[in-house]
């Protein structure tokens, strides 16, 4: 009988990895579709993110199903709330650092930035980035260097390398 992923997961303790671990927190400011929020709920459910908070005026009115689908159930199952800007820094621990996944001209390379053991991610709106007032709020910035002939990436794509590059340096 071949085994599930789930199965296989369990063999190889993959929960067993964030034993110790802060858990992140996840920012998206001004998402501009249901299907992103989805897919960011799902990676918040992977990582087990501490809460996922989206800075939106519209995100309230953005159908239900839609989020429900992409986010593979994870709906249900990870802390989230639909914020305005104002309310952010309420909601992030003082112990925790804001890093911004950003392409500016201060930021720094994903993989020579070493990351802090509790933080919480900022990822932007998909054509105009990070709001200016949010993005003030991070401590550090990063950028994904893509070597490809197209140079920009979904949000949810970006987080995920955010969010596994800093499990691997925080936990391997």
């Amino acid at each position: 009988m071949t085994k599930s992923s789930v199965d296989l997961f369990n063999e190889l303790g993959t929960s067993d990895i964030l034993v110790g671990v802060s858990p992140p927190i996840i920012i998206a400011d001004r998402l501009r579709t249901p299907e992103n929020m989805g897919l960011i709920l799902r990676l918040a459910g992977n990582i087990n993110a501490l809460n996922t908070l989206f800075i939106s005026e519209e995100g309230h009115k953005f159908k239900k199903h839609k989020i429900i689908k992409t986010s593979s159930g994870a709906v249900t199952k990870v802390n989230w709330k639909i914020i305005k800007p104002n309310e952010l820094i309420d909601l992030i621990p003082d112990d925790y650092e804001i890093v911004a996944i950003e392409t500016s001209q201060d930021a720094n390379n994903i993989f020579s930035v070493k990351f802090p053991k509790k933080i919480a991610f900022i990822i932007g709106n998909e054509v105009h980035g990070i709001s200016q007032e949010v993005l003030s709020l991070a401590k550090k910035k990063v950028y994904i260097p893509i070597p490809g002939p197209v140079s920009s990436l979904n949000v949810s794509h970006a987080l995920s390398i955010a969010l596994f590059e800093w499990l691997n340096q925080i936990a391997y």
